[in-house]
């Protein structure tokens, strides 16, 4: 019998590797990513603990690297039970400023890799019937935030993947869920912070408040608890997700 494994992109660091660290207690993780010592870290840590994991090293946002990492992850014998579309970057600033070429890279890699790697894994999921994809979006993929143009729309966009997949392989037995978590303790939080003080003139304390009171619970979240969220939708304990955009975190104007 086959392992089943989720496949979790940006899997090397930050919310990525928190994700990986959770999904392994239920699934042999398989994460992908650019970096390969922050990929080869992860994982031996990961099998340190006992589990099973495996790295492949690609940059999301060209074809070929969602299509070579499911081919490396059959050579390992093991099923695609779901699939985690982590891998995103932002930029800052305003939308009149913001270079063509910065634009298409933040769609490329947040947009597009989550394209590429949805098209490489359904075809196996569709063949056996079942297989979870959840995307981690933003709070800016169902609102607009000001300097975000480029982010908000590449997540607004993920939502309309997510929707669509769920209502076009529903009936194979697929999921497919888009996360939409408010600001995330982090390096892109802690970027997201530096600009609104610079911004504003205000420090990074008062800056980081800001963020903090966008959120209801006033406080920017933990990674743990989205990695929770997620390994609650891979596992698929309530199938009729389906098809939605989860808000975690809710949010209000900074």
């Amino acid at each position: 019998m086959k392992k089943r494994a989720v496949i979790v992109t940006g899997g090397g660091r930050g919310l990525g590797r928190i994700i990986a660290e959770r999904l392994v207690e239920s699934l042999n993780v398989f994460i992908v990513g650019r970096t390969e010592s922050d990929l080869r870290d992860t994982c031996s840590a990961l099998k340190a603990k006992g589990h099973e994991a495996a790295y492949f090293v690609g940059d999301v946002s060209l074809p070929t690297t969602a299509d070579n990492a499911i081919a490396a992850l059959e050579e390992l014998g093991w099923d695609i039970a779901a699939l985690v579309c982590n891998a995103g970057i932002g930029k800052s600033r305003p939308t009149h400023e913001l270079e063509n070429a910065e634009w298409q890279h933040i769609l490329d890699v947040n947009l597009n890799g989550s394209f590429y790697f949805s098209k490489a894994v359904l075809p196996l999921m569709k063949e056996q019937k079942s297989g979870v994809l959840c995307f981690i979006s933003s709070i800016a993929g169902v609102r607009g935030y000001a300097y975000e143009a480029a982010y908000a729309a590449s997540k607004h966009a993920v939502v309309g993947l997510a929707k669509s997949i769920a209502a076009e392989y529903g009936k194979h037995g697929i999921v497919s869920v888009a996360l939409c978590p408010n600001f995330i303790d982090g390096e892109m939080t802690e970027r997201t912070i530096n600009g609104l003080a610079q911004r504003r003139g205000i420090t990074a304390q008062e800056a980081r408040e800001v963020i903090e009171q966008a959120n209801p619970q006033k406080r920017i979240i933990p990674p743990e608890e989205v990695a929770e969220m997620v390994a609650n939708i891979c596992t698929n304990k309530v199938p009729l997700l389906s098809g939605t955009a989860i808000v975690m975190g809710g949010g209000g104007e900074l």
